[in-house]
């Protein structure tokens, strides 16, 4: 018994519906600074969670510990999410990386 193959067939979507220009920005949905603020937190309270969660895997808990290491000023960066909340981000580091120590 022969088993027939049919030929894949390859959809290529067209370039518009990547080009960037054609969305209309302006109809997105904008977001207020205490919005931004409100994931900010919810981002903090997630990535210093994982850290001590024995569930999440080792790669994630590097991508935290890098997170919370690095002096980036991005938007949702440790040190602005840190900011945000009116803590100083030195500080809650160094107790973040005492406590995982013991």
């Amino acid at each position: 018994m022969k088993i027939r193959k049919d030929t894949a067939v390859q959809v290529h979507p067209s370039v518009e519906q990547f080009d960037i220009f054609v969305i209309d920005w302006d109809a997105l949905p904008q977001f207020t600074e205490s919005e931004f603020d409100e994931l900010r937190y919810r981002l903090l309270l997630a990535m210093l969670s994982s850290l001590k969660d024995f569930r999440v895997c080792d790669e994630q808990k590097t991508d935290a510990l890098e997170w919370l290491k690095s002096d980036d000023t991005s938007p949702f960066s440790f040190r602005v999410c840190c900011e945000s909340e009116g803590v100083d981000f030195e500080v809650m580091r160094d107790l973040i990386l005492d406590h995982l120590r013991m």
